[in-house]
């Protein structure tokens, strides 16, 4: 009894040992116990693909397709599912291609992954590899007989035309045949050249004849015997005769020119209908003229005190500079006055045009030393171009900044842009020294949009007023003149 048991159990665990190796080799085979990356693919055409195909990866087996997903419109593709050993996953890049191939033209199908460039990066799990649409075998056939149909279509049409060229070449290889054998009995011209040696020695005489005279004639011409030896030799009278054709040539191409270009005005002006306006021009400078003479004459009519109109504008300019004259002394007188005195002062500096450089150098309300003042030299201010001193981008810069120096903008009070030029004639210093200040004024003047009353210009040639911080300067100074 005890021998049966041990028997049976012998029995049973050779049984589990035989279970056990061959799960060992079917897993093995389909590789159940290794470690499996999985991807996904996308097929319009599956071409017999089914699930638990084989998966190659550079030709070798490395996995099996796990699922296919069946699209539900038309428009969808079959989502494949696959696996394959983790040891090749670092084949599948991103620029990996996957296609479904076939084991020969009968075998299974599979599918295929090439692997993908050094460059691209590793394709995730679960991530969808590009794919290729495979061909399928009936296409191939199809396409193939397609071909095969083409080629015989053509292959029929040649053969005419072959048919058609052949026939032409024997008649021209006939035609040939003819002519030779008319050349070889002396029918026509050419046949008789050949035959006829009578006639040979006469072509041959006047030939050798020809060729003599033309050989005096070419010696004579070497010789320089005639007017066209004469031309040969005498290398002057050829050079005279070669320019003279050069301007023969050259006049006919600037006649020509010319010509062309009268053509081009005389269309142009036609196209504009030029000459109908130039009438209808001259038409109305005629009735103008007309209507001018009788204004004229009508101005020049003596009025009811017997003067003319020349004489009643002269006597009003006169007038008007008597008034404008009385105006100014009046103005004059009003500064004086001790009530109005004080406005006048207060708003003197108003009146630049009137003030001389002395005037100015003399007067508290611009030499005060509570005004304001900018000194910019001209190296900074100005460059040179073809129209002369002009303000460059530093200075525009640096006028910019000295009138909003310290966040607080100037352009609310009276300004004063003193010019000023060193060396040079005196003349020269006045000249440049009140066009810098020209300069600055009408800049400040659009870019700040400066009041112009508020706003004067005085030319100091190189000197400046008595008691500043510069003897001597040569640019511009910025004068902010303070209110009473």
């Amino acid at each position: 009894m005890e021998q049966k048991r041990v028997s049976i159990g012998l029995f049973v665990i050779g049984g589990l040992l035989l279970f056990g190796i061959g799960m060992f080799v079917i897993g093995d085979r389909h590789q159940a116990f290794a470690r499996h990356r999985e991807y996904y693919s996308e097929f319009v055409n599956l071409v017999g693909l089914a699930k638990g195909a084989k998966v190659r990866v550079a030709g070798m087996d490395a996995g099996q397709v796990l699922a296919i997903e069946v699209p539900d419109s038309p428009v969808s593709r079959f989502r494949v599912k696959w696996r394959i050993d983790a040891k090749l996953s670092g084949l599948v890049r991103g620029d990996s291609v996957v296609t479904i191939g076939t084991e020969g033209i009968v075998g299974g199908t599979y599918l295929s992954v090439s692997p993908g460039s050094a460059q691209a990066v590793e394709a995730s799990e679960l991530a969808t590899i590009p794919s290729k649409e495979p061909t399928d075998l009936s296409e191939l056939l199809a396409r193939g007989n397609g071909l095969l149909t083409d080629a015989d279509r053509i292959l029929k049409e040649v053969g005419g035309k072959l048919d058609g060229t052949l026939d032409v070449a024997k008649t021209t290889i006939s035609n040939a045949n003819d002519v030779v054998v008319g050349l070889k009995e002396g029918r026509g011209t050419a046949g008789m050249l050949l035959s006829d040696n009578e006639l040979a020695e006469r072509i041959r005489h006047t030939v050798n004849t020809t060729t003599a005279d033309v050989e005096e004639i070419i010696a004579d011409l070497m010789a320089g015997r005639g007017p066209a030896g004469a031309i040969l030799r005498d290398e002057a009278l050829a050079a005279q005769i070669r320019e003279a054709v050069a301007n023969g040539k050259q006049a006919t191409t600037n006649l020509a020119h010319a010509s062309q270009q009268a053509d081009a005005l005389v269309t142009d002006l036609n196209s504009r209908q030029i000459p109908q306006k130039a009438g209808v021009v001259m038409d109305n400078l005629t009735d103008s003229t007309g209507q001018i003479r009788r204004f004229i004459t009508d101005i020049n009519k003596p009025d009811q005190y017997g003067m003319t109109a020349s004489e009643n504008i002269r006597q009003s300019l006169t007038n008007a500079n008597t008034a404008t004259a009385n105006f100014a002394d009046d103005s004059e007188a009003l500064k004086h006055n001790f009530l109005l005195r004080a406005f006048f002062k207060k708003r003197g500096y108003y009146n630049l045009a009137e003030l001389s450089p002395e005037e100015y150098r003399k007067t508290h309300a611009f030499t005060n030393p509570t005004n304001r003042r900018v000194w910019l030299s001209a190296d900074d201010l100005f460059q040179i171009s073809a129209n002369g001193e002009e303000l460059s981008a530093k200075g525009k810069a640096l006028l910019n900044a000295a009138l909003t120096q310290n966040g607080d903008p100037m352009i609310a009070d009276p300004i004063v842009i003193e010019g000023y030029r060193d060396g040079g004639a005196s003349a020269d210093q006045l000249r440049f020294s009140r066009g810098r200040a020209m300069l600055v004024r009408q800049y400040l003047q659009d870019r700040f949009l400066l009041d112009p009353r508020d706003l004067g210009v005085v030319a100091l040639k190189n000197s400046p007023p008595k008691g500043m911080e510069h003897a001597q300067w040569d640019g511009i100074c910025i004068v902010v003149l303070r209110r009473s």
